[in-house]
């Protein structure tokens, strides 16, 4: 492509040693995350996105990553988000193998669910403070968005083109983030009236949209610690920066307190089962963020395993990397709140 659009987010790039052929491939661009002290790790980067109206046919933001667990670099290019009608929006998306060996496209864009999707794709509203998850199909609750399980094989400088559908954003939104389980954040891609038909997307028959309000994780009193309620179950969230220092799992003594309050609040409910998740943010790559979010969940486990004089309750730890966002990650205020620790029990 000639164009990238109106770039809006222009940020010092993220060094990692990239080849020279996909070093060419890069123009001036931003980095979807932090510098030095601000995060953990960081080895993303990211052209900037387009700012408004936008052509459906012209890609509004670039990304090359390492964070795969497939090893080879590869690039993905996203293009401005259409509003098809019957309340869709489309995100079309490709994927290019910049490696000298052939990939194979497996759960790199899933979500624990079906590995040759990109179901782990994500749009976030910043204007509304939500997050929108990819339609399900009313069927059986599967993606709404294409299947490579024929074609999951990418040979060098070949590519995967693949679409998602989500909930239409309201009318009043002219950009949104994009997120993915193995590239950094997408800025500012616009959300532009599709040009052409796309009625066998937008007339398919779907489950309920899911869409998750992000304010709903806004921070409390206490800074370190903020929380979502529903009628029958609690979920803290922790800041990992008091918890732990930077890229460790080891407890610090700060946390000894904040975590005497949560096993208070086990002790008080009727939950027989606490899950515990551990999240960063997207400034390292899977191979960092993955093991390190399950060790600080499983940190969490053992000391609260100690600390709850309540019997009959077990632990579910589990580590999620950079994926679930539930902040914005361009900010260092938005990393902050994406490096956590989630307990969840039910009241």
């Amino acid at each position: 492509m000639d164009s990238l659009g109106i770039f809006s987010h222009t940020r010092q790039l993220l060094r990692i040693g990239l080849p020279a052929a996909v070093a060419l491939a890069l123009l001036t661009s931003c980095v979807s995350g932090g510098d030095g002290d601000s995060g953990e790790g960081g080895n993303g980067e990211q052209q900037g996105g387009g700012q408004g109206a936008g052509d459906p046919e012209e890609v509004a933001a670039s990304s090359v990553t390492t964070s795969l667990e497939v090893g080879p670099l590869i690039q993905f290019d996203v293009y401005p988000v259409q509003r098809i009608g019957n309340g869709v929006a489309l995100l079309n998306m490709t994927a290019t193998n910049n490696a000298e060996e052939e990939v194979n496209f497996y759960q790199v864009l899933s979500k624990g669910g079906n590995p040759t999707t990109a179901e782990g794709v994500s749009l976030i509203d910043t204007t509304n403070s939500d997050k929108y998850l990819p339609l399900r199909t009313a069927e059986d609750e599967t993606c709404h968005c294409s299947d490579w399980s024929d074609d999951k094989d990418i040979e060098p400088g070949g590519s995967i083109d693949f679409w998602v559908a989500y909930p239409e954003p309201p009318d009043d939104v002219s950009v949104v983030t994009v997120t993915t389980n193995a590239s950094p954040d997408f800025l500012d891609v616009p959300v532009v009236d599709a040009e052409g038909s796309n009625d066998e997307i937008a007339e398919a028959d779907v489950a309920d949209p899911e869409i998750r309000e992000l304010s709903s994780y806004e921070d409390g009193e206490d800074e370190t610690v903020s929380r979502e309620e529903s009628e029958d179950e609690s979920s803290i969230m922790l800041s990992s920066d008091v918890l732990f220092d930077v890229d460790e799992s080891e407890l610090t003594d700060d946390a000894d307190e904040t975590l005497e309050q949560v096993a208070q609040e086990i002790d008080n409910a009727s939950a027989d089962t606490v899950s515990i998740d551990g999240y960063t943010d997207n400034t390292g790559n899977d191979s960092i963020n993955d093991p390190l979010s399950e060790d600080r969940a499983e940190a969490v486990q053992s000391a609260l395993e100690d600390l709850v004089t309540r019997s009959g309750v077990s632990y579910e730890a589990n580590g999620h990397g950079s994926a679930d966002p539930v902040a914005d990650n361009s900010t260092e205020d938005g990393r902050q709140k994406n490096r956590r620790v989630t307990v969840t029990f039910e009241k």
